[in-house]
């Protein structure tokens, strides 16, 4: 039974690993585009004004993946944090 055990949190644990990796990596790319969009709107501020207006409900909801995202990210370096804690008291 403990070596099942072993198994399903080191199989967890790579899972969940991937997925922080996956999910870094897209929130990267996300704020890599905000700053270059930031910096290409800088000198247009009357047609950033307009763009933001007409796409309100669009970026809006953006906004809530991104959040919904980086909240994700959060609990799932918290759970590799707890598997790894229990993958230690395993090995003990």
């Amino acid at each position: 039974m403990k070596n099942k055990l072993d198994e399903i949190i080191k199989e967890r644990l790579d899972n969940r690993q991937k997925w922080r990796n996956y999910l870094g990596w897209s929130l990267t790319h996300r704020d890599l585009a905000s700053n270059a969009k930031k910096l290409f709107y800088k000198d247009k501020p009357f047609l950033n004004l307009i763009l933001k207006l007409y796409f309100l409900p669009y970026n809006t909801l953006k906004y809530f993946y991104y959040i919904c995202d980086r909240h994700r990210f959060e609990m799932i370096e918290t759970e590799i944090r707890m598997l790894k804690g229990e993958k230690d008291d395993e090995e003990k």
